[in-house]
C-alpha cells in the first residue's frame, strides 16, 4: 500500500514538474531596452518562447493608465522569419485600448525557440505613475505548422516609468528659461529653422508673430 502511494506520488510530481517544463517553453513576452519617460515615446519588444515549430500566434495587450500604443508603430522583425517567407502581422487597437497582436505564416514555421519577433511604440502621458508599471499578455494562443494548438496564461511584464521633464511655456530654445533668445527662436522658426522647443506659444496651430510677442509677454510676468 505504502509503496502504491509513494508511486501515485511521485508520478504525480512528475506530471506536475513535466507540465510545468512544457508551459515554460511556450509565452509571449514582452522586453524593454530603457526605462520608459512621462511625456515620450519609448520602443518595447514583443518576444516568442517555443519549443515546436510555431506559424500562428496571437496575444491581447493590456496597458497601464497613462500609457497609449502609437497606431501603425509595430514593426515585424525579420530575424526569426524564414527567408522567402511572407507573414502577416498586425497590431489592432480595441475599443477598450487594449492591442491585439496577430501573426501567421503559411506552411513554414519561425526559426529558433526563443527571442523577438516584433518591435512596437508606446506614448507615455505626464500623468502617467511614476515607478512600476505592468504590461499584460493576455489570451496567448499558438499555432504549430501542424495546426496543434498551445494556449497559456498571461505573462507580465514589470517596466519602470520616470518622471518626466515639465515644458515651461514659451522656452523655446528649451535651455529652461525664457529669455530674448525664445524671442529669436520663434521667429527663426517663423522662418523654417528647427527648434529645440515648442514654437506655438499662444497655442493657435500657427507660429506667427504672435508667438513672439507671447514670449516678451511671458518675460514680463503676464500670466495670460
Amino acid at each position: 500500500m505504502k509503496k502504491r502511494i509513494l508511486l501515485s506520488l511521485m508520478s504525480f510530481f512528475a506530471m506536475t514538474a513535466m507540465w510545468a517544463n512544457i508551459t515554460g517553453a511556450y509565452s509571449l513576452y514582452l522586453s524593454a531596452d530603457a526605462n520608459g519617460k512621462q511625456g515620450e515615446e519609448a520602443t518595447l519588444t514583443l518576444n516568442l518562447k517555443n519549443r515546436n515549430a510555431i506559424a500562428t500566434f496571437e496575444a491581447t495587450l493590456t496597458l497601464p493608465e497613462g500609457v497609449t500604443f502609437v497606431d501603425g508603430s509595430a514593426t515585424l522583425l525579420d530575424a526569426r522569419v524564414p527567408e522567402g517567407a511572407e507573414p502577416e502581422f498586425s497590431a489592432t487597437v480595441n475599443e477598450d485600448g487594449t492591442v491585439t497582436f496577430a501573426f501567421a505564416l503559411e506552411g513554414v514555421a519561425l526559426t529558433g525557440t526563443d527571442g523577438a519577433v516584433a518591435t512596437f511604440k508606446v506614448a507615455v502621458d505626464m500623468a502617467a505613475t511614476v515607478g512600476e508599471n505592468t504590461l499584460t499578455l493576455s489570451n496567448q494562443k499558438m499555432y504549430e505548422v501542424n495546426s496543434a494548438e498551445h494556449k497559456f496564461e498571461a505573462t507580465e511584464f514589470k517596466w519602470t516609468i520616470e518622471e518626466g521633464e515639465v515644458a515651461i511655456l514659451g522656452d523655446v530654445n528649451a535651455d529652461g528659461e525664457v529669455t530674448i533668445a525664445d524671442f529669436v527662436a520663434v521667429l527663426n522658426a517663423m522662418a523654417g529653422a528647427e527648434v529645440p522647443g515648442e514654437p506655438d506659444v499662444n497655442g493657435d496651430g500657427d507660429v506667427t508673430i504672435a508667438d513672439a510677442v507671447k514670449v516678451l509677454n511671458i518675460m514680463a510676468g503676464a500670466t495670460e
